[in-house]
């Protein structure tokens, strides 16, 4: 049975309210009812389970565990918190940063597809190297890579600290200077997919996370906008067939 919970954050959790002052504001508005009763107290205490919520008329659930796609923009880090920078966490204002987490991480100067999640066994089911589920970068690069530094990358390279697992490579169009590519790696280490690129020569301009497994970073979700899904749907997707394989 869940514990209590006070009425203010409830609205916040469920993503009726962005804050505990909107739903102060949402509260004195009359919008909130418990049951047959309009409630405007932010105090006042709800039991999840089986008090009946309505905002503007339509019931409200809390959920355990809740899951958020968030097409992370450039320059915003995959942290909960910082005192310098802006983190993903503060894009998504149901995502209680004491609580929820990414999974996994981007670099700052890359965007994509990232997930924020309060289910830590979710969580690490995708981050294991053990589990293989492989992630999706778009790249443009310097150069255009020759079919044996392709290879390498497809066979695991050896880096100062590691040597990669076997990644799936797909080579896109190239002007000559530039190149445009897709990378797929199980493992997810600290500039991974940048260092994989450079140790055969070239320099990653450009990085961007497209696909989770089979999940893929919805066409029309833009930098900064965010999703949410259930378990089940994302299961699904992940488990799906990936970019690399199709």
């Amino acid at each position: 049975m869940s514990d209590l919970m006070r009425l203010d954050r409830f609205l916040v959790l469920t993503g009726a309210a962005k804050s505990r002052s909107d739903a102060k504001k949402i509260l004195k508005n009359g919008l909130v009812q418990i049951g047959d009763r309009i409630e405007k107290n932010a105090e006042a205490h709800v039991n999840p389970d089986s008090d009946r919520v309505l905002f503007r008329g339509r019931e409200i659930t809390y959920r355990q565990y809740r899951y958020f796609l968030l097409h992370k923009p450039q320059d915003v880090i995959s942290a909960t918190k910082d005192r310098i920078s802006d983190t993903v966490l503060q894009l998504i204002p149901e995502a209680d940063p004491e609580k929820y987490f990414p999974v996994g991480r981007l670099d700052k100067d890359t965007e994509g597809l990232l997930l924020i999640t309060n289910d830590g066994d979710f969580a690490h089911r995708l981050t294991s190297p053990r589990k293989k589920v492989y992630k999706t970068y778009f790249a443009r690069i310097t150069g255009k890579p020759a079919e044996e530094e392709i290879r390498k990358l497809e066979s695991g390279i050896t880096l100062s600290d590691f040597t990669t697992a076997p990644a799936r490579f797909r080579f896109l169009k190239s002007d000559g200077d530039e190149s445009e590519c897709l990378l797929s790696i199980s493992e997810g280490r600290f500039h991974q997919v940048k260092r994989m690129y450079q140790a055969i020569g070239h320099t990653v301009l450009y990085l961007k996370r497209i696909a989770i497994g089979g999940l893929t970073l919805p066409e029309n979700l833009k930098p900064g906008e965010y999703r949410e899904y259930t378990r089940e749907q994302l299961d699904e997707a992940i488990n799906g067939s990936d970019p690399q394989t199709v």
